[in-house]
């Protein structure tokens, strides 16, 4: 069945809730979304965050389900869940292994009425929000669009934050919550959308039995509200500890009852989508006055925020940069398109459209989404077909009426003057002192609730599925290549893998891989310039490059062009002098941007402390001063020596079938000649000390990462380690770790790995939350304990369940074209045998339980681990 027919069938049951059903068969897999048309605009005064909280707090428990019963149920099962809340909906996501997808609607049937709210849970949980509107408040990108829905939408529920405010989560009642749950969280609000391996006869069929019964609410109602338009242009400025400034234009567009869904998306494009687009090529290319400049619009029921985003050179140029962005929409109002520019953008559309369908997550969700504001079940599928007849004209229309500069917001994030610091840390410290006297109060005195219903639920044996091997060539040059015939959608993914990797850089010369990268699209010897970029673009096809990995998309009837312009990017590549000084410059910037992410830049404090004097501490992108340094002879010295067949391996994956694809590698790459890479040789790892590193920086909360030397991909505890990895801190929610959350409520995320960054070299056992300041030392021991008790307490039924994930998951890598390529890449830069994916059950199966807790036993030592905060700390590196 192909991924681009319009497959959805709707049915909508009597009690009003409707149901859409998109059957994907290319893996044994359930994706299914229930979304409820409430969101934070249908809260009234007071209740500002109860759609997000109720969101929080729905699957802890019902009349029939514990607190701990959903979590159980679809790790057990292999599954995994999710919630969102929007301005306009809430949703909750389920995906399943499809011969366990009916649990997902035993679930969600039963929170549809029965969720029941404790008051115990509900203390705990209101501290895990807190710290997640703390961390947004570090997300300053997220604080300023805040602001600036606060500004655009005076008059409208788009004002209020999603999240909503603290004095109302502070006061908050269980009744309060449950009545606004009671009134929104009905079958006639709702729509269910399910996509993958199954039938939409099964999915009615069952759908009607679980939730048929429930009754509707014949008297419900959506308020409607109105937003007006005005000749107002407002700014807002934040002044936080950042070295990068940015900002955000804002147009307050019609929403998408408007149905103007496709006319926003090929104007993004036109704009600032893509190096092509005009702002990007105008202020980044030309005039070099933004190091990064992207457009997206957010698909509201009532608005549609439009953002133009941009990173200044220097923020003295920010009028001027302002006024460039007025003078090219103007000349678009007055002059129109070139037929180019409309080409590249739904070229670029297909291309970006047929990508996300290959995701059943992000499938069922566009479905769900748009349903929601067309009412169109196959909008997504007729997405072009139905275009509007003069896309040119509603756009000049849209630029003359609403994105006038007297109607456009401004919104930036500037750095701190040294007289705003000492007031910014006082007010930090009077908010955090303001959140404990209050949460300090919530306090919850209750265990989590044991399972009730999960020991009666059983995990299937999963679905036959054969595992896709590729045809596998060498060309004349000695390169590898491997092919797969993938027709679910008319696109195809080449992946290029070369042998010399990020470690490759020179030890004084950090960051030159990826300046070489960057360089790829600046200009090959037929493409001078941004004619290379533009001819890529003009096909919609999208590269990037990466440290030993060139990736490239393109519509399947593009092939022989892409191969074209990948040959020239592989072996014709012209260094020009200033190219390389605006590139230099705009990585410069991004390690700005990267320095002022502590949740980011914490793994390469990790490395640093790991791998010391190892190639794999060096940063991928180099510091300031050593991209500073490097000159067009290294870069070209670089590219000449290290972009080379010798040890090269391509992954060819798509809509194949009208192609002798190894000719055509064969003509193109084939030709390719360089000359021999030569081999790192790498130290053997000393481990670590256990030693404190303290990293201070102005935020809200404080990153906290434990860390310690680990095995690598090869080594025959890697699998053990994998299986331990599910239970202690998997995406499950059962996870040890996230169970640390569910209890204290004390951090809102914490992930942890086993073998972060394992490869033919050791990887790193890494553990990281993030916490307010006042409940660092509260956090760092429940972990610390957590980790002391792990092992020991480990059950065979854990061990059990996350064998059934592992197994169940091993599809996952053959959804999307890249996926299977980047699998085929691994079998072989592994020497994995060919059968590897068929006979993995049956490894993972004989693993036991004692060699799960030996294998962890030697990774996890309290003594011996580094530990990392980064904050509003005192320095200290150990």
């Amino acid at each position: 069945m192909s991924f681009i027919s319009g497959t959805v069938v709707k049915k909508i049951l009597l009690n009003g809730l409707t149901i859409l059903v998109n059957p994907v068969t290319n893996i044994p897999k359930v994706s299914m979304e229930l979304w409820y048309h409430v969101g934070s605009r249908d809260e009234k005064s007071g209740e500002k965050g109860l759609a997000h909280l109720i969101e929080h707090m729905i699957f802890k428990g019902t009349a029939k389900l514990s607190e701990s019963d959903i979590n159980m149920i679809t790790h057990k099962l292999s599954g995994s869940t999710n919630a969102f809340t929007m301005h306009d909906a809430t949703g909750y996501t389920f995906q399943f292994p499809s011969q366990h997808w009916k649990e997902g609607l035993n679930l969600l049937s039963d929170c549809m009425r029965n969720a029941h709210f404790n008051e115990q849970m509900l203390n705990s949980e209101l501290k895990a929000v807190i710290q997640e509107l703390k961390m947004y408040r570090d997300s300053y990108i997220h604080t300023v669009i805040d602001e600036l829905f606060e500004a655009m939408y005076h008059d409208h529920p788009y004002h209020y934050p999603i999240i909503g405010f603290k004095q109302d989560l502070w006061n908050l009642k269980r009744d309060t919550l449950f009545n606004f749950y009671k009134k929104h969280y009905i079958p006639n609000n709702a729509v269910l959308t399910v996509v993958g391996d199954v039938t939409p006869e099964e999915v009615f069929e069952y759908a009607e039995k679980m939730f048929g019964g429930i009754a509707s609410d014949l008297e419900y109602k959506k308020e409607e509200f109105y937003h007006s338009h005005d000749l107002i242009s407002k700014q807002i400025t934040i002044h936080r500890d950042v070295q990068q400034p940015v900002v955000v234009l804002a147009a307050d567009l019609p929403g998408a009852k408007s149905k103007n869904h496709f006319t926003y998306d090929v104007l993004s494009w036109i704009l600032g989508a893509g190096r092509d687009s005009r702002l990007t090529k105008k202020l980044v290319d030309d005039l070099q006055l933004v190091t990064s400049f992207e457009t997206f619009f957010y698909d509201l029921q009532d608005a549609t925020p439009f953002f133009i985003y941009f990173e200044p050179k220097d923020i003295h140029d920010i009028p001027k940069i302002k006024e460039i962005i007025n003078e090219e929409i103007k000349a678009i109002i007055d002059k129109g398109l070139t037929q180019k520019e409309l080409t590249r953008a739904i070229k670029k559309m297909k291309t970006s459209r047929y990508s996300m369908l290959e995701s059943q997550g992000k499938r069922v969700h566009e479905i769900s989404q748009a349903y929601l504001h067309t009412g169109d079940e196959n909008f997504v599928f007729n997405y072009f077909e139905n275009a509007p007849s003069d896309v040119e004209q509603n756009i000049k229309e849209l630029l003359a009426g609403y994105f006038l500069p007297s109607m456009m917001h401004l919104g930036q994030v500037l750095p701190l003057t040294e007289q705003d610091k000492g007031q910014w840390v006082l007010l930090q410290e009077r908010s955090d002192t303001e959140d404990a006297k209050i949460l300090d109060g919530r306090v919850r005195h209750t265990d989590i609730e044991p399972a009730r219903h999960a020991h009666s639920v059983s995990a299937q044996p999963p679905k036959e599925f054969h595992f896709s091997r590729p045809q596998k060539t060498t060309l004349k040059n000695g390169i590898k290549l491997f092919v797969h015939n993938n027709k679910t959608v008319p696109k195809i993914d080449i992946l290029v893998s070369l042998k010399a990797k990020s470690y490759y850089d020179p030890a004084d010369k950090e960051g030159l891989y990826a300046i070489v990268c960057d360089m790829l699209l600046e200009g090959t010897k037929n493409y001078p310039g941004t004619k290379l970029s533009e001819k890529l673009e003009e096909y919609g096809m999208s590269f990037s490059a990466q440290p030993g990995i060139l990736t490239l998309s393109l519509l399947s009837e593009d092939l022989e062009k892409g191969l074209e312009l990948l040959h020239e990017i592989l072996t014709e590549v012209v260094i020009n002098e200033e190219a390389l000084l605006k590139i230099k410059e705009q990585a410069c910037t991004d390690l700005k941007f990267y320095w002022d992410s502590p949740k980011d830049f914490s793994d390469q404090l990790v490395r640093n402390a790991i791998y010391k004097n190892h190639p794999y501490s060096m940063h991928p992108y180099g510091t300031i001063q050593s991209v500073k340094c490097i000159t067009k002879k290294d870069v070209e010295t670089f590219y000449k020596t290290h972009f080379v067949p010798q040890g090269t391996r391509i992954s060819v994956v798509g809509d194949l079938q009208n192609y002798s694809i190894s000719e055509l590698l064969e003509k193109y790459i084939g030709v390719w000649q360089g000359v021999e890479v030569k081999d790192v040789s790498f130290p053997d790892l000393t481990p670590e000390v256990s030693k404190h590193v303290a990293y201070p920086i102005n935020r809200d909360q404080v990153v906290v990462v434990f860390a310690k030397d680990s095995i690598n991909r090869l080594d025959s505890d890697y699998d053990k380690l994998m299986l331990f990895e599910q239970i202690f801190s998997g995406g499950s929610m059962s996870s040890r770790l996230f169970q640390l959350r569910e209890r204290s409520g004390l951090f809102y995320t914490i992930t942890g790995s086993l073998t972060h960054y394992a490869d033919e070299q050791p990887g790193i056992f890494m553990v990281k939350t993030i916490v307010s300041l006042n409940r660092l030392e509260e956090a760092k021991k429940v972990i610390l304990e957590t980790m002391q008790t792990v092992v020991d307490t480990l059950t065979e039924q854990e061990l059990e369940e996350a064998k059934h994930l592992v197994i169940n998951s091993q599809v996952n890598n053959f959804a999307a074209n890249k996926r299977i390529g980047y699998c085929f890449l691994a079998i072989d830069q592994f020497n994995f045998p060919e059968d590897y994916f068929d006979t993995r059950a049956q490894h993972i199966h004989a693993i036991t339980l004692d060699e799960v807790k030996n294998a962890a036993r030697k990774i996890i030592d309290c003594k011996k681990l580094v530990t990392f905060e980064i904050g509003r700390v005192q320095e200290q590196l150990g």
